[in-house]
């Protein structure tokens, strides 16, 4: 089956909607190179393109007879492809970052200079006596947020620039440069 005939594409998308195992399976053979290497390149990783190619596969049979219009067959299979790539890739993400430590790291050194327990509650306990605008002010700048964020932020009690104001505030006052 040539998958560039539209017409024929179409009718073959039609009867894989109705539950024709054998027009699934054709369209199945006819795109799986062109799957398999969409997902080689969305994910640069060879390992992931036969689970992912099947995975798209199974999910194109399950959805097939949701397809509206069976001529679009094509791009809706590549979007089914690219949202599968997408999300194995948020997941391998998620579980770079959550994976939990192995026993090589539980005897580390703390570095020198390192912060002690008191020092960190020291912290803390400031830290609370401030007022949550001021709590927010200091995580955007930890964030690294532009000075004019952490301004707008401050001027407007974390609420967004259009905000109205409850009284008026004082001009603008220009930071001093960090050096």
């Amino acid at each position: 089956m040539e998958p560039s005939s539209t017409t024929a594409l179409a009718d073959l998308v039609r009867r894989a909607q109705k539950g024709d195992e054998n027009a699934q399976h054709e369209l199945i053979m006819a795109y799986q190179h062109r799957v398999a290497g969409f997902v080689y390149a969305m994910t640069n990783r060879s390992d992931y393109v036969e689970d992912l190619s099947q995975q798209i596969f199974i999910k194109m049979v399950r959805a097939v007879d949701r397809l509206q219009a069976p001529a679009q067959f094509e791009s809706w299979l590549f979007r089914l492809a690219r949202n599968t790539c997408i999300d194995q890739l948020r997941r391998q993400k998620l579980r770079r970052i959550f994976l939990p430590f192995g026993e090589e790291h539980e005897n580390i050194p703390e570095p020198a200079g390192a912060v002690d327990t008191e020092e960190l509650d020291a912290l803390r306990h400031a830290l609370a006596q401030l007022r949550p605008q001021d709590r927010a002010l200091l995580a955007l700048v930890q964030e690294g947020q532009s000075r004019r964020n952490c301004r707008n932020a401050r001027y407007h009690g974390g609420r967004g620039e259009g905000s109205p104001s409850p009284r008026p505030r004082a001009p603008s006052r220009t930071l001093p440069t960090r050096p």
